[in-house]
């Protein structure tokens, strides 16, 4: 596996994407990671559904998933006995290997099909002169064939046991030839996938995204398994003989290459034990908000939760973590793991991803059942959605076929996220792994997108119309797009959206359209104009907008998202509300000029124009003549007039 971060072109997001992604963070910086959706995807069915496991293109296939916005990842890792090595592999490698024999061709031999009887002998001989050949290989109903050539090498390793089994065939690739590729049955595999080469591509990965624009966290659920014995690839894996030493743990080995960027088990229960020294200690702008969680305060003042997480913005932006691991589903072969040994680093199962499996959906993946959005509940206690994710759902046709109709299932990943619950990719798409195609990956990313609309949010500054004036830098959440949002004229009047206080999914909006300058008067106590954090809060505010049968006008209801400092700048904290990532933004695009709000422009002119109305009357009488000059709150200076 490549150990660089390195996705294909046209992988990473492109504007208006790239701001889209951006701002969805941004809302959720406060909010408790456990209660903030994404999409998930396991590794074997988006990379290996071909039962190929190679270095070089599981690495690629894997920064095409990142760089599609995939940021959490189901793995599944065999533990290989005889090596002595988690792997990627699903059999057993030999320990010994025999070296190529160079040549100008090469001649292959595989062994039967799993579904084939164990003493049948089917082989294929291959030949080829260069390297372009090489396709994935396929399993047939008898035979694994394939075209795995190489130009320089030749090797025919082929030994009947007792039981009429083939012992490994061995080819060297043509573009790694120290890693020899092994096959084994219906398995293709390299020596050298293994879970150490998956951590060092996390951690090229983090290291290059440690920019305030680019970072996000990482969730990795790890499924352990007994590797199959290589002898028989067909027949179940028995347990271990031998289970990992405490040199082979899989905490350790995560740690080894990540502890930095590593945010353990250890670590929350640190934090919750005293939030005086954790998360309050910070600035408030990645302070997680309480609303969330529950609190206790004892006899000396010392805050503590039983049930709280921590925000991203606390791990990212605070403390530099950027990565969580925890367990998923354990084969019964490896119950005798030292799980123990890996308590304080790894999460326990069900810590990081609570499968819902009461969700239902139609076949146009609308959910018919296990939503989070109630009818009439704003109660967060009576909305159990931490770290809700669902499953594969029986009946539902995934499209899994080349000439499979792909909408029905992002429809579903649209609206699982609209629900609370984050969708889980755990089929390969169109028969195609992330790294063949990754465009219906990059579909199934963008459809857990719950804020913005298609195309946008616009960039009116970069606009050849004649409306593209700097105030087009306000959102409005449309009821006509599904509660989407969209770019409007910030000195127009709407409808504001208000939420309760510390009630996240209670929501009203306005007796009357505002201009967002003044949205926040229009918020009777105890509701407030804010923005929707999570797409659950989205999906109660546009429930709530349909409720009230206001004429929107096909004009939506003010968010309160801006931005009116830095152009593509979201931020919310009403229209006088700073970038935070001004220095970053300014060193990487040159800063765009701020903008002040016409009604903002005009209230401050009054205050000071009033002020030197009052100056000019105390200072009549005096000789002494100067020019003043007052500063307002937003900055700008105003020069007064000389008494």
């Amino acid at each position: 596996m490549s150990e660089s971060f390195s996705p294909g072109p046209g992988v990473e997001p492109q504007s208006p994407y790239s701001t889209v992604f951006l701002s969805q963070r941004d809302l959720g910086l406060r909010t408790p990671i456990n209660f903030v959706t994404g999409p998930g995807v396991s590794l074997t069915a988006a990379c290996f559904p071909h039962l190929r496991y190679e270095d070089d293109s599981a690495g690629d296939c894997l920064s095409n998933l990142l760089g599609v916005g995939f940021h959490r990842f189901e793995i599944d890792l065999y533990w290989d006995q005889g090596r002595k090595v988690w792997s990627f592999c699903p059999v057993s490698v030999p320990t010994s290997i025999p070296n190529a024999i160079p040549s100008s061709t090469t001649t292959l031999s595989f062994i039967s099909d799993t579904r084939s009887s164990l003493t049948s002998d089917t082989t294929a001989s291959i030949s080829s002169s260069s390297p372009q050949n090489l396709n994935p290989r396929q399993v047939s109903s008898r035979s694994i064939t394939g075209p795995l050539t190489s130009s320089s090498s030749e090797l025919t390793h082929t030994t009947a046991t007792s039981l009429g089994n083939v012992l490994p065939t061995i080819a060297v690739l043509p573009d790694t030839p120290d890693e020899p590729l092994i096959s084994i049955g219906p398995y293709v595999c390299t020596t050298t996938i293994n879970l150490s080469t998956l951590t060092s591509q996390l951690l090229d990965y983090i290291q290059k995204t440690q920019m305030t624009l680019d970072a996000h966290l990482l969730y990795v659920i790890l499924n352990i398994h007994a590797a199959t014995p290589g002898e028989s690839p067909a027949s179940p894996a028995p347990a271990p003989t031998s289970l990992p030493g405490p040199s082979s743990l899989l905490g350790g080995m995560v740690s080894g290459n990540l502890s930095q960027y590593l945010y353990r088990q250890s670590d929350l229960q640190s934090d919750r034990a005293n939030l005086n020294g954790s998360w309050y200690s910070v600035s408030e702008t990645y302070r997680p908000v309480e609303e969330y969680y529950s609190i206790d305060v004892n006899e000396n003042g010392i805050y503590s939760t039983e049930d709280g997480w921590p925000s991203e913005g606390y791990l990212e932006f605070s403390n530099s973590k950027r990565l969580l691991v925890g367990w998923g589903t354990i084969d019964p072969q490896m119950a005798g793991y030292n799980f123990t040994g890996d308590s304080g680093v790894i999460f326990p199962s069900g810590f990081l991803q609570n499968v819902q499996a009461d969700v239902t959906a139609s076949s146009a993946g609308r959910l018919t059942s296990g939503c989070f959005l109630g009818n009439l509940t704003d109660d967060l206690t009576q909305i159990h959605s931490s770290w809700a994710f669902d499953a594969i759902l029986p009946g539902f046709d995934y499209p899994t076929s080349a000439s499979s109709d792909i909408n029905p299932l992002l429809n579903l990943a649209s609206n699982s996220t609209n629900c609370g619950i984050s969708p889980i990719l755990n089929v390969t798409l169109l028969n195609s792994t992330a790294l063949d195609d990754y465009k219906p990956y990059q579909n199934f990313s963008y459809a857990t997108i719950w804020s913005w609309a298609p195309g946008e949010p616009k960039n009116y500054t970069e606009s050849s119309s004649s409306n593209s004036g700097s105030v087009f830098r306000c959102a409005t959440s449309n009821i006509d797009l599904d509660g989407r949002w969209m770019v409007a004229d910030c000195s127009q009047k709407y409808y504001a959206a208000c939420r309760a206080h510390n009630q996240p999914y209670n929501w009203t909006i306005t007796n009357y359209p505002i201009s967002y300058s003044f949205a926040n008067q229009a918020c009777k106590d105890p509701y407030h104009f804010t923005a929707p954090r999570t797409a659950l809060e989205n999906s109660y505010l546009t429930q709530e907008m349909r409720r009230t049968r206001r004429d929107f006008d096909g004009g939506g209801a003010w968010v309160d998202f801006n931005s009116l400092d830095v152009a593509g700048c979201w931020v919310t904290g009403g229209p006088n509300a700073t970038c935070l990532w001004k220095d970053t933004l300014s060193q990487e695009n040159g800063l765009e000029k701020q903008v002040i709000l016409v009604p903002t422009v005009a209230a401050i002119i009054v205050l000071v124009v009033t002020a030197l109305t009052i100056f000019v009357k105390a200072a009549g009488n005096r000789r002494v003549r100067k020019r003043r000059r007052r500063r307002a709150e937003n900055g700008l200076v105003y020069e007064g007039v000389p008494s």
